[in-house]
């Protein structure tokens, strides 16, 4: 959908979908001109009618404007002529020209198994459907592999050997029936925080249970009615035993059993091997907690259980899906609303990939090559000859490829939209491979990655809100990306990519697509009516009207299909050969590598919640850099005790493979003998970063996924500071970085309407790299407009934005920086005394705490406002703070936005805890007032604002003004609440708020709000 903004008719209005995970959130993007003039995303917000998310967004969804606007854009090809040299700009028809020819070659001396595919759950639709089509069908090689096969493999495995098909047999929808919750191997709160909250609201208003597992007490864990911390590794006994505990209590469904399941038969006698006395030993969770989260799930009328990394990335994790889905067979509770086992996918378009058949032997449409019928189909549907498609050479996953690389068999590697230098456990075997290959090249947005290090060609690759493509999420939810942007220079579509690639290969008549829309016309006829994978009453007509969820048999059909494997009748069929669901009896296995005396630890790896994957993206986020600064391990107490370790010191963590160096976290979040590390930070940010140089390459024999959540590791305390540094565009070892060009347009006094002030060149003697100017906001960029217009005719000296200009104070210090660049070749007048208030001037203490950074910036601008006003304020965050401590003679400001379920902002945890305590100092007669940030796409609108302005109210403190609390577009109504305060501060003796006149100020809800606020600013 694209609409005129009524505000200004420079801008308009684009529906997408988030880049990050697999909830697939809604995006509205606010669409005007850049300071270069091409199509820029000025502002980013939650779409609040997308069923996935309903206008909430995460703290990097939230984002998403920042990240369009970062610099080290790939403009342009890189070509490597000699791998001792650094490689050069080159024009893309170029360099594709010579990716064809290098393939081409090598496909015709060494066979088509010599050339391997290694693509993403990022990628489109379409460009997923291509890659795959020339690989199989074209270059005739099965090495092809995925980066799914590092997440979502053991799911998808284990979905087909339990139900038939790959795909959870519910949806999101089963979050809002749901009484009970198990939530095992995922930390919901951080990795999938909208679903989260949307479980959360379910437990608020229905009273429902959440269970959690993890071996880490995480922020889902604190979230739990019952948290059970175990051993890591020991999954399996779990499962185990609770199926144990629900058939000895009769909590099982057995006419269900009987109508749709085979194999129970032999699971009563399995499962006597795990009563609670072994089952509490091996997994280390007490007997009464098994006892308790199996009577929770025996007597929920409906429950659903949400997994992800931690039982996938598992040398069992196959296994682990169908012991998860053997409790849902048991009990009845899938299949209909409320109830089901859910994979919570990890990438935006990962379940589209698995769909398309993207890794292994995979074709679209949920086929194999390893099933007759299945070639024969895609034969047609590709119009190939018989027997075109292989049956052989199918591989064992991305760590056999990357072998087979190191040892010469693979000659030629082809990564499209993934970093796996930075990614894959061990990963010294893809270092080994890409060194050994004799031809690599890749293809990304962004020039600066581990792996693009590594390339002879690096191919630019454009951002999803620069073309056209289909993304589906973890429901089976398919949404539209559509171009919101421009791409810069000659930055092009991946699927334009693959296609020019292979027609130049010598394949033109099979890869001559005009546009996106032709090549969903061609996958919509890979439809499977014995999966139930059907998207042929989909269209992009209807796409740009709505998300649809397949199955999607008519176009006439509803928008919304919750619930698989149901037949009209409201029975059951699986996509099993029985048309049965299966149970599989599946005995606990230790993990692959265990302590011994010389690594005797175990570390257990994952991800932030304010960062993802290995930062090429997050990274040039400043915000989200604020949240999560940098790399750590988090070590127990007693562990760190034993081995000297304190807070901030710096720890060698070591396995059989490889080492890190972390800066120690010492927590109890962890248990003894474990550890846990984000694996986020890589090359690009310093030496001995990567926690993937130490992770376990071990594998699952039947999924292939990489077993990264256990491995067996030294701790030891080293006197090596870590030093962490942001990425630059400067050259990277091996390779080369091109800094997106500055603009050509520079805006001076006599041209106004040119608002591009360019970086300069000059800064190159400082050690700067050029840079593009920021992208203003329309507001910004107007008021800059007429700012540069009035500079004629004011006085002299050196042009300084006023405080309360209306810039983000990043924005605003460019703008003075290029000003003072202009202009300062003279002495600057004297400023002119500002008038003093009408009343004496009183300290005011403004503090916030914020999560995406509107609090912070509207804080800054406020200390800016009052100091210009002749008042004495100081800024101060949150958690810099002590309530107790705070001046006598100060007025307080607290700005503050609401994070995930009501929360307060991650930087304002510790005031608020303080704050709240039972001995909390009271705060007689202390004037206060409160701005809340918020989002109403939450039920708990601005909830911690709103709690924070009764609080104080409780210890005795006098409102200045009543709250104030703001939508996503809240310029309008935290101005009047400033200019409310302002009013108060200027009078002799304001008379304070009292509690029953201290009305809520709202700012009026926006469908397209500017910039989301929740779960927090």
């Amino acid at each position: 959908m694209t609409a005129p903004d009524s505000r200004n008719q420079s801008t308009s209005k684009v529906r997408t979908v988030c880049s990050y995970c697999g909830v697939g959130c809604g995006l509205v993007l606010d669409v005007g001109r850049g300071p270069d003039g091409r199509r820029t995303v000025l502002k980013a917000s939650g779409d609040k009618e997308h069923p996935a998310n309903f206008g909430r967004l995460c703290t990097k969804g939230a984002t998403t404007a920042d990240l369009l606007s970062a610099p080290g854009r790939l403009t342009t090809a890189l070509v490597r002529t000699d791998r001792g040299q650094e490689p050069e700009p080159a024009p893309v028809d170029a360099a594709i020209a010579e990716t064809a020819r290098r393939l081409r070659a090598i496909v015709d001396e060494h066979g088509p198994d010599a050339v391997a595919l290694y693509v993403s759950g990022q990628m489109s639709l379409e460009a997923q459907y291509l890659a795959n089509k020339l690989a199989k069908g074209y270059l005739r090689t099965n090495q092809i592999e995925s980066n799914s096969r590092l997440c979502m493999a053991s799911a998808g495995t284990g979905y087909k050997l339990s139900l038939g098909a790959d795909g959870p047999p519910g949806s999101y929808r089963d979050l809002d029936r749901a009484d009970v919750f198990l939530v095992i191997g995922s930390n919901m709160a951080d990795c999938h925080p909208i679903l989260f909250l949307r479980m959360m609201d379910r437990v608020k208003s229905a009273g429902a249970k959440l269970i959690v597992v993890d071996p880490r007490r995480t922020a889902t864990a604190a979230k739990a009615d019952l948290f059970l911390q175990v051993k890591p590794g020991t999954d399996l006994a779990l499962l185990n035993g609770l199926l144990h505990l629900l058939h000895a209590n009769g909590h099982t469904d057995p006419a269900f059993v009987a109508a749709y399941t085979e194999g129970w038969e032999a699971m009563p006698e399995f499962l006597a091997d795990y009563p609670p006395a072994t089952v509490a030993e091996i997994t280390g969770i007490a007997e009464d907690d098994l006892r308790e989260a199996a009577r929770l799930i025996g007597e929920a009328g409906e429950w659903t259980s949400c997994w992800t990394m931690g039982l996938n990335q598992s040398t069992h994790g196959t296994w682990n899906t169908n012991a998860l889905v053997n409790l849902h067979l048991a009990t009845g509770a899938i299949c209909r609303p409320g109830s089901g086992p859910f994979s919570l996918t990890g990438q935006p378009n990962a379940m589209g990939g698995r769909e398309m058949g993207y890794m292994g032997p995979g074709l679209p449409g949920q086929r194999s090559v390893l099933v007759d019928a299945d070639r024969a189909f895609v034969e047609e549907l590709w119009e190939l000859a018989p027997g075109t498609i292989r049956a052989d050479g199918v591989g064992k996953g991305t760590v056999e490829m990357f072998r087979k690389m190191a040892d010469g068999e693979i000659k030629a590697c082809w990564i499209i939209c993934t970093n796996p230098v930075a990614s894959v456990a061990n990963r010294r075997t893809v270092i080994e491979g890409l060194e050994a290959a004799e031809f690599v090249v890749t293809q990304d947005v962004f020039t600066d990655t581990e792996t693009n290090a590594y390339a002879d060609v690096v191919l630019p690759g454009a951002l999803w809100t620069e073309t056209e493509g289909v993304l589906i999420n973890s429901e089976r939810n398919l949404t539209l990306a559509q171009p919101a942007a421009d791409p810069p220079g000659e930055a092009t579509a991946d699927w334009r990519i693959i296609a020019a690639v292979a027609r130049a290969m010598g394949y033109e008549d099979a890869f001559s697509y005009t546009d996106a829309e032709q090549i969903f016309e061609e996958i919509k006829r890979a439809w499977n009516p014995q999966t139930g994978y059907d998207l042929r009453g989909v269209s992009y007509k209807r796409l740009r009207s709505t998300p649809v969820q397949w199955p999607a048999a008519t176009a006439d059909g509803p928008d919304r299909n919750p619930v698989r494997y149901v037949n009209e009748d409201g029975t059951l069929t699986f996509p099993t050969a029985s048309g049965r669901a299966v149970f599989h009896a599946r005995p606990h296995l230790p993990p692959a590598e265990l302590p011994d005396d010389d690594y005797p630890y175990l570390l257990n790896t994952g991800r932030l919640q304010h960062q993802w994957h290995t930062l090429t993206k997050t990274a040039k986020v400043a915000k989200l850099n604020k949240l999560d600064p940098g790399p750590f391990v988090e070590v127990h107490p007693e562990d760190a005790a034993a081995l000297g370790i304190a807070d901030g010191d710096s720890v060698e963590v070591a396995s059989r493979r490889g080492r890190a160096v972390l800066p120690a976290v010492v927590t109890d979040r962890v248990l003894p003998g474990a550890c846990f590390a984000p694996f986020h930070w890589n090359d690009l940010f310093g030496e001995y970063l990567s926690v993937n140089a130490v992770t376990s390459d071990a594998v699952d024999p039947l999924s292939f996924q990489p077993e990264f959540k256990v491995c067996a590791v030294s701790l030891t305390r080293v006197s090596t500071p870590v030093t962490v540094q942001p990425p630059t565009t400067a050259a990277i070892s091996g390779g080369a970085a091109t800094a997106t060009p500055a603009p050509d347009a520079t805006a001076t006094a006599a041209d106004p309407a040119g608002t591009a002030l360019a970086a300069p060149a000059a800064a190159s003697p400082f050690g700067l790299a050029p840079a593009p100017p920021p992208v203003l906001s329309e507001r910004e960029r107007l008021y800059l407009t007429g700012f540069l217009a009035g500079i004629p005719s004011g006085t002299p000296g050196v042009p300084v934005l006023p405080p309360d200009a209306p810039f983000t104070p990043e924005h605003a210090l460019w703008v003075n920086g290029t000003l003072a660049g202009m202009y300062s070749r003279t002495a600057t007048a004297a400023p002119s005394p500002l008038p003093a208030p009408s009343a004496p001037a009183r300290e005011v203490l403004i503090l916030w705490a914020s999560q995406t950074g509107n609090a912070e910036e509207f804080a800054a601008a406020t200390a800016d406002r009052l100091t210009a006003g002749g008042h004495t304020a100081s800024l101060v965050a949150m958690d810099e703070t002590d309530p107790g401590a705070l001046p006598s003679d100060a007025d307080l400001l607290l700005i503050t936005s609401t994070f995930g379920d009501g929360d307060a902002p991650d930087n304002g945890t510790g005031f608020w805890d303080s704050l709240t305590a039972p001995d909390a100092r009271r705060l007689e007669g202390r004037r206060y007032a409160v701005l809340a940030f918020g989002d109403s796409s939450y039920d708990d609108f601005c909830g911690h604002g709103r709690r924070l302005d009764l609080r104080m109210d409780e210890l005795g403190a006098l409102r200045l003004a009543p709250r104030t609390d703001c939508e996503p577009d809240f310029e309008s109504s935290a101005e009047a609440w400033l200019d409310q305060v302002l009013a108060a501060l200027a009078a002799a003796h304001p008379a304070a708020v009292p509690t029953s006149q201290a009305p809520t100020v709202t700012a009026p809800a926006s469908a397209t709000a500017a910039v989301p606020v929740a779960p927090g600013p």
